[in-house]
């Protein structure tokens, strides 16, 4: 399948997957998958499912959990991991809330980069009495050797992104889980912006989350946790509910609880069904478009994008080295919100915020989105003098 621009076949890269399997994509430029996708056209018969089984009593209930059940194994099959150390918490900021605050360490520390996104840094100021060390940087990437020199044996936890929301960068897992263990830390990482764009290895993390809506085609609701369990296989959180704990029927019940072991700990109530079985359907079409197959088609669109941007003298985040991005290209602006309405107004739909524009094509670009997004940077651009 090709992609036209004004009628005549685009010679580059065609698209992965048929941009009309999602809904109301066809059509448009849409380079924002580091902050929403679109959602898949199939989508809708889960949801048509789901209101079905809901009408239908115990038994409807039951076809719903099985349902829940069928994503989280179609997730493990994804990850690498076993289903039993995954769970569906409603987002990524409540799931390392229950991290943070099941560490009863006075005197601790926590190390993680100064630019991490909030979900993934406030619990740790509001949860904690842990002293939280940031790891700055001039140019805003990840040097390891600056967490070997914070880190100490009071470090309780390395917190990072995978893949920074901010810069886009990608590091390497395999240094970091080093160094967390080169001082008895825990590996926490936010992986929401790797999950469904590049492979990764979860096994090296203690705990894993993040947000389902964007790379893995799921919608907002539906968060994704693995607790790692042969790293924390005693690991319980300090909250609980109904479904985190094994059920005591009524006449005998007391103030006994003991927990579930298994991804259930993130789920201290009935999790969100429907946006779990959406989530299962989003990762069911990775699985079969190819995680390696995704990961090639995007890296080979985002190497033309940060070198065509660089070349147009933009003031680029993103690191140049091809190995350490995986499917976003940001660059600094001065003026974002102009930035938005310009981009918008040729039609590209990319992301601002944080005074940069992020650009970010999934499995459903090719290269005449890419095309038509260097077209409007230049037509933005050359308003405002450049990489402004």
């Amino acid at each position: 399948m090709s992609q036209q621009r004004n009628g005549v076949p685009d010679p580059g890269l065609p698209p992965l997957v048929s941009p009309g399997d999602f809904a109301g994509l066809p059509g448009l430029c849409h380079l924002a998958a580091a902050g929403e996708t679109p959602m898949l056209a199939s989508q809708a018969a889960v949801f048509s499912e789901f209101m079905q089984d809901k009408a239908r009593g115990m038994g409807g209930r039951e076809r719903i959990y099985a349902k829940v059940s069928r994503a989280a194994d179609s997730l493990a099959a994804l990850l690498g991991c076993r289903a039993a150390e995954l769970g569906f918490p409603q987002n990524v900021a409540q799931a390392v809330n229950l991290v943070a605050r099941g560490i009863d360490a006075a005197g601790g520390n926590v190390v993680m980069p100064q630019w991490e996104y909030p979900s993934v840094l406030y619990p740790w100021r509001t949860g904690t009495d842990l002293e939280i060390r940031l790891v700055t940087s001039p140019d805003h990437l990840m040097d390891p050797q600056r967490y070997a020199d914070t880190v100490d044996g009071r470090t309780r936890a390395i917190v990072t992104s995978l893949v920074s929301y901010y810069t886009g960068e990608l590091i390497d897992l395999s240094e970091y889980r080093a160094i967390a263990d080169s001082c008895g830390a825990m590996l926490v990482v936010d992986v929401s912006q790797t999950l469904g764009v590049a492979g990764f290895d979860i096994t090296l993390t203690d705990f894993a989350f993040s947000c389902g809506y964007k790379w893995a085609l799921g919608t907002h609701g539906a968060g994704i946790a693995y607790c790692n369990a042969d790293r924390q296989p005693d690991w319980q959180p300090r909250e609980s509910g109904w479904t985190s704990a094994a059920w005591v029927d009524a006449d005998v019940r007391d103030t006994t609880v003991t927990p579930v072991r298994d991804g259930r700990r993130f789920e201290l109530g009935n999790p969100a069904a429907l946006c779990v079985q959406i989530l299962g359907n989003g990762i069911d079409y990775l699985r079969a478009s190819g995680l390696a197959r995704i990961e090639s088609h995007v890296r080979a669109l985002t190497d033309v994008l940060w070198t065509e941007l660089d070349a147009r003298g933009m003031d680029m985040l993103t690191p140049a080295d091809s190995g350490k991005r995986a499917g976003i290209v940001a660059f600094n602006v001065d003026d974002e919100s102009r930035w938005r309405r310009g981009l918008e107004a040729h039609g590209v739909l990319a992301w601002t915020g944080d005074k940069r524009v992020r650009i970010s094509p999934h499995l459903y670009n090719g290269m005449a989105d890419v095309r038509l997004a260097l077209e409007a940077v230049e037509a933005v651009q050359g308003g405002a003098g450049k990489g402004r």
